[in-house]
């Protein structure tokens, strides 16, 4: 009988060094998972989430008619648009992101050909020197828009706007 009582010993001795040990190494990693935070963690969006936003700021400015009031109505008052479109686009997005946007007109030329004519003369944008900035995420969006100026005129004026949209370093 005392032979059976040492074995029944060892299972419950062999059951109590399992569970210990598990617990040892539980808490090691827990201690060593906080204990190794990244030196420069980068918390990396989706492009799409940019691509989605600008879209979006895109369709409500064009459904609002401010590309008929801005750009074709600045354009036939012979006055500077780029900088109140600007305006337009800084409001509407977030202040952390930077963007960058160029219009263009599409002319038929009386032999036929067409092309594509660059009709802001100044830089529309929320930064000073587009040219040094580095983007982290960045995403180029190309929105094209027929501006109408009245419902009963028929001419439309064929817009395509390329929108460069990101998030600095």
């Amino acid at each position: 009988m005392k032979k059976l009582r040492t074995l029944d010993n060892r299972g419950q001795v062999r059951l109590m060094e399992s569970v210990l040990a598990t617990a040892v190494m539980t808490i090691a990693l827990i201690i060593i998972m906080n204990l190794t935070i990244p030196l420069r963690s980068i918390y990396l969006r989706e492009t799409s989430d940019l691509r989605r936003l600008a879209y979006n700021v895109l369709n409500s400015l064009s459904d609002t008619g401010v590309f008929e009031d801005i750009i074709i109505g600045g354009m036939i008052e012979n006055r500077t648009w780029e900088d109140e479109l600007s305006l337009f686009f800084s409001l509407s997005l977030p202040p952390n992101v930077l963007f960058k946007v160029d219009v263009y007109e599409f002319l038929i030329l009386e032999n036929g050909t067409t092309r594509w004519v660059k009709l802001n003369a100044k830089p529309i944008t929320n930064l000073v020197d587009w040219k040094n900035i580095k983007l982290v995420e960045a995403e180029a969006i190309t929105y094209t828009y027929v501006c109408v100026l009245g419902p009963d005129e028929g001419k439309g004026t064929f817009l395509k706007i390329d929108m460069v949209i990101g998030y600095g370093g």
